[in-house]
């Protein structure tokens, strides 16, 4: 290639670029103080907002004045020395303190919530909980037992279940003509769940139960196996609960190794908790 076509060529080039327009992170929007604030500033700062599809011409001026106006308070807060304050360093301290505790008590509670300990928990909940039946049942939940009698006869005699759980029932799920949905034996006081279990999809129970809610009168609409959630769907609660019980872990172990006095409000000992 020639010296001359070189030179064209790198001639061409600046005519190019000269006639392109300036990036956003270039163009200069505002000075404060001699601080230049670009476009680029304003286009971040909208990407923020929750404002969706706006374009940047509607919501510049709004946005350049909230830009200029923090640069503004930078300014004089940096002028004001906050940071040579007392009340700045009083309130550093607690924040520090708490940023403190807060990274001890993830590091010592992190082993313990691990992607394996959390798989840990979920296969013993599995296991726990696969193959348990559960039952679809409504009652009706009256005071006395003449009451559960008679809608026991009022059952014999065609009237309809949700209908008696609607007029007679007390309670909440009286408004549901008695559904208290799908349960687990274990979900359920023992006298109600053991009547409950026995029964068969469609029947109801012939002599009332008695609980310490009352008397009741039960009817199974379904039953079936319990399906077990997937890890996905309590992944969540499981790491809560590890966290949980990891820290219980840790203040007993600590409180076992430390001498701790704790007296009344009159300064007498308390009985040490064990």
């Amino acid at each position: 290639m020639s010296m001359h076509m070189r030179m064209a060529l790198m001639i061409g080039a600046l005519v190019l670029s000269a006639a392109l327009p300036a990036q956003a992170e270039d163009i200069v929007v505002a000075t404060v103080n001699g601080e230049k604030i670009y476009k680029a500033d304003v286009v971040k700062a909208i990407d923020t907002l929750p404002v969706k599809g706006a374009k940047i011409e509607q919501i510049y001026p709004m946005v350049i004045e909230q830009i200029v106006s923090e640069k503004l308070i930078d300014d004089a807060t940096r002028a004001a020395k906050v940071e040579e304050s007392d009340a700045f360093k009083k309130r550093l301290d607690v924040i520090k303190a708490q940023l403190v505790k807060q990274i001890y008590l993830e590091e010592a509670v992190a082993p313990k919530i691990s992607d394996k300990a959390v798989k840990d928990a979920y296969d013993r909940f599995k296991k726990e909980n696969a193959g348990k039946t559960e039952v679809h049942a409504r009652h009706i939940l009256v005071p006395t037992e003449e009451e559960a009698v008679q809608a026991i006869k009022d059952l014999d005699g065609g009237a309809d279940f949700e209908d008696l759980a609607n007029k007679r029932s007390s309670g909440p799920s009286a408004q549901n003509g008695g559904d208290l949905g799908y349960f687990i034996k274990d979900e359920m006081v023992p006298e109600f769940s053991e009547v409950a279990f026995k029964l068969k999809k469609g029947e109801y129970t012939k002599t009332p139960v008695k609980t310490n809610f009352g008397w009741h009168v039960i009817k199974v609409e379904d039953r079936r196996d319990r399906e077990v959630p997937s890890l996905e769907q309590v992944e969540l609660p499981i790491r809560n609960k590890l966290s949980q019980d990891a820290l219980q872990e840790l203040v007993s172990d600590l409180r076992g190794k430390a001498k701790v006095e704790i007296f009344d409000l009159e300064g007498k000992p308390l009985p040490a908790k064990n």
